[in-house]
């Protein structure tokens, strides 16, 4: 007996929300303080005792996904770490599940973690294991409560007043993306179920769902074309043959709330969730406090700088010149070049970028191959979330000498000669 461990990669929009960044690398690859996104969650399951399997779900064919060391992750759990992929359309979170039952089911687990590369967070994995041995239902959410704003945009969550007072508790309702006030506890989008019954639930759902949106073949032959692809297209107006309609997450949780099958853990630490391109700022410092500089800070010493200041994390290949100022809260990737008198804060420099003599960079992302230039600054805001707060540069962008770029996303391949502000420049 032991547990398995699945990672939710992406979903058929490939990273829509992600753009000008994932027009060069998609979302679960691209680094967050020297590791891809997804490999954070995927190392964080290390907490789960007994490990069997770590397996990613996503719609990526894999030959996007060879460029994730998948060897490399399984050598450091000591599990086989695989990626399988989700079929066109989709099945919906839930039932992309039950379709790689078979091998999710492989060594008879007794739990099944579900985890979502999106999310940042401490992962208090182990304690979500604990807490779901005592309580005896079918599935634990880890939550955390938010300011109201923030709650109306995810999953809500009720919790039995009791369940409150000691951190966790059974699941009176729940609401997904309910857009009015219902609770300012969140669902945090890491999971326990038990094995095998979620996939008996999950299955017995979708059949339900199915057979309720359905249509029989002499109703289809009443319903315009146009009409049953649109529905098809939701998972809704299919007949039997046509296979289960899709069933979300939400879906087993209002389920399984209803059953009272359904209990919630409360976060401690931090969580996060990546909404724009500039979130990866936020993930960058949360996950860099976890890290340390202590790397960073031992090659200062030993080759007599840069100056590193609170939490840094530089690749063994960039180039640092000692008279620049490093932090905190940053990363710099692969080839990078940081030039004399660079002052360089709170952003990710990604590989081969070069940053000229004297340049500023804050609250940015500078996108790979890019050139910032000698005095030039590139700046954003704190509002990591905006879709123009954080300052962007794209793959390949040129930013002349002494320019001033500001809370502006620029696409890649471009050359900006002049002052830039609250701009997206295509």
């Amino acid at each position: 007996m032991g547990s398995t461990a699945v990672m939710m990669v992406g979903g058929p929009t490939k990273g829509t929300r992600f753009r000008p960044l994932s027009l060069t690398l998609m979302k679960p690859l691209f680094p967050i303080a020297g590791k891809p996104l997804v490999m954070h969650p995927v190392l964080a399951c290390q907490k789960i005792p007994d490990l069997l399997q770590v397996v990613l779900i996503g719609f990526y064919s894999e030959d996007e996904m060879k460029t994730l060391d998948t060897a490399l992750m399984s050598r450091e759990l000591g599990v086989p770490v695989t990626y399988v992929q989700e079929e066109s359309g989709g099945l919906g979170s839930a039932g992309g599940l039950h379709r790689f039952r078979d091998l999710l089911l492989q060594g008879n687990p007794e739990f099944l973690f579900v985890l979502n590369c999106d999310v940042c967070s401490d992962y208090p994995l182990n304690d979500m294991l604990a807490f779901h041995k005592t309580h005896g239902g079918q599935a634990t959410l880890l939550v955390k409560r938010v300011d109201s704003q923030t709650a109306r945009g995810h999953g809500a969550v009720v919790v039995e007043e009791g369940g409150k007072a000691t951190g966790g508790g059974r699941v009176l309702h729940y609401a997904e993306k309910p857009g009015t006030l219902v609770s300012n506890t969140v669902n945090c989008g890491i999971y326990v179920f038990s094995c095998p019954s979620v996939f008996d639930t999950i299955g017995r759902l979708a059949e339900q769902k199915g057979k309720a949106v359905g249509f029989s073949a002499a109703e289809q032959a009443l319903v315009p074309t146009s009409m049953l692809e649109s529905l098809s297209a939701r998972g809704r107006g299919k007949g039997a043959e046509d296979g289960p309609a899709r069933l979300g997450m939400p879906d087993v949780f209002a389920s399984l709330a209803e059953s009272k099958q359904l209990y919630a853990l409360e976060s401690k630490g931090f969580w996060e969730q990546l909404k724009q391109p500039g979130s990866s700022l936020k993930f960058s410092r949360l996950y860099l406090s976890v890290m340390g500089s202590d790397l960073a800070l031992a090659r200062a010493r030993l080759k007599g700088g840069p100056e590193v200041v609170g939490n840094v994390y530089i690749h063994p290949t960039a180039e640092i010149h000692p008279t620049a100022k490093i932090g905190p809260n940053v990363a710099i990737e692969a080839g990078a070049v940081i030039s004399q008198g660079a002052r360089v804060k709170d952003c990710i420099v990604l590989n081969d970028v070069q940053v000229l003599p004297h340049a500023c960079i804050v609250n940015s992302i500078v996108g790979w191959g890019s050139v910032v230039g000698p005095w030039a600054r590139i700046q954003g805001s704190e509002d990591y979330d905006a879709q123009l707060g954080v300052s962007i540069l794209a793959e390949d962008v040129v930013v002349g000498p002494q320019v001033v770029v500001s809370s502006s996303v620029i696409l890649p391949h471009k050359e900006i000669k002049s002052n830039v502000s609250n701009e997206i420049v295509l």
